[in-house]
């Protein structure tokens, strides 16, 4: 099983590699670990401070570990902090906010890589975000007797480590100091598996959404498309969501805030194409077609989180594809969360449509029946935002688990 491990690890990397030139994730992907190790010893050799190793596969697990690595800086000053990231979208966000002392690339997880990444970073602890089970460094740490942890870790009984071939990644799983789990079935599943070093803190991910409605936003195209328009803010979609999104504006008379998940135009042209409304895109439209406009396209990054702050209702897009995105980021500001039929993996989601704040479709049909529901029933839509609001608040706190355990943990 290892050594089938290995080689589809460098295969992945191999073709990221061989993609490269026609794509540009791959390329980040690949150039970003080009002389890796020369990176690493060039920014570290003169650094003598203990250091903590923060790992992060993506930019969603970048922001649900950010509220943790934010403490560690304020509490643990004496520690300098290097964060690495699996892809490029971690990576870019990671390099933009700078909260971090050294940002790389993770060298692809083999052996030797691990050996020398050990070498040259010497972390006095490493903390993974979520998942990331990488086999040969976190060997690697416990072959060193280097605590690590997993923060706002989620398991389920069908993973590979739990199945007949996966037992030499369970017993380093075993190694691990502590797992901060989101729920008592990660705890329960853990358990059984002779693994009791888990504490359920939750997801760490509630104490940074609920920081986003003190955050400051103006943007003076969106506030004029808004103002006084019941609006739909459909955030992270894709081609799959954009037919029934589309679908639903040609039959109604609402206002539509689309944020794609992919912003490059080819990624929401059947949307435009389908949709027979006014569609102006942010980056381009003028004051007059913004008033004129029924749907207006964010074609910018790194705005989503802020602009549900606008919605009526909120739709998250991904439910038909491999998964929903982030619904947390909309039930903060206290709005009923719609969403297609894969949520399943997401504790979060099911957690908000068992409290009553969010609600799930499988075809335009029901997207219809849904959306006119909450828009036209006011105490409905009210009584879902506030339960979607106070979910979010009533989770928060995992972070202040996590670092009293760390208070006690690091010296």
């Amino acid at each position: 099983m290892l050594l089938l491990y290995s080689i589809g690890i460098r295969l992945y990397h191999l073709a990221a590699a061989l993609a490269s030139p026609f794509n540009d994730k791959a390329k980040a992907f690949t150039e970003g670990r080009r002389n890796i190790f020369q990176k690493v010893n060039q920014e570290l050799k003169n650094e003598t401070a203990k250091r903590i190793w923060f790992h992060c596969s993506s930019y969603g697990e970048y922001e649900q570990g950010k509220p943790v690595l934010q403490q560690i800086k304020k509490l643990f000053p004496q520690y300098k902090i290097v964060l690495t990231f699996f892809s490029p979208s971690g990576y870019k966000q990671g390099i933009k906010e700078n909260l971090a002392d050294f940002i790389f690339y993770l060298p692809c997880d083999s052996s030797t890589n691990a050996h020398k990444w050990l070498d040259y970073i010497n972390p006095h602890m490493a903390i993974f975000v979520k998942y990331d089970f990488w086999f040969h460094y976190i060997n690697g740490l416990s072959k060193r007797h280097i605590p690590f942890i997993y923060i706002s870790a989620i398991f389920r009984t069908d993973q590979f480590f739990f199945k007949w071939f996966g037992g030499a990644f369970l017993k380093e799983l075993k190694k691990a100091s502590r797992f901060f789990v989101q729920n008592d079935t990660s705890l329960n599943i853990l358990n059984n598996k002779g693994i009791t070093q888990v504490e359920v803190s939750g997801d760490t991910r509630f104490d940074r959404v609920i920081q986003l409605p003190e955050l400051e936003f103006t943007d003076e195209k969106i506030e004029s498309f808004s103002v006084g328009e019941r609006i739909i803010v459909a955030g992270s979609t894709w081609p799959e969501d954009h037919k029934l999104l589309a679908g639903y504006c040609n039959s109604e008379e609402i206002k539509l805030l689309l944020v794609p998940h992919e912003i490059h135009e080819s990624s929401y042209k059947d949307f435009t194409y389908a949709c027979r409304k006014n569609v102006v895109r942010h980056s381009k439209a003028t004051k007059e077609e913004l008033k004129k406009a029924d749907v207006l396209i964010i074609d910018k990054i790194g705005m989503l989180s802020k602009i549900y702050r606008f919605a009526t209702i909120t739709y998250i897009g991904g439910g038909f594809g491999k998964g929903i995105h982030n619904t947390l980021e909309a039930a903060v500001y206290g709005k009923p969360v719609i969403f297609g039929p894969n949520f399943q993996k997401f504790a979060e989601a099911k957690l908000l449509i068992e409290s009553g704040g969010a609600f799930t479709i499988n075809n335009l049909t029901e997207m219809k029946t849904v959306f006119d529901d909450l828009l036209n029933n006011n105490k409905k839509r009210e009584q879902a935002g506030a339960i979607c609001e106070n979910v979010v608040k009533s989770n928060s706190g995992a972070t202040m688990i996590i670092t009293n355990w760390l208070q006690n943990h690091l010296h």
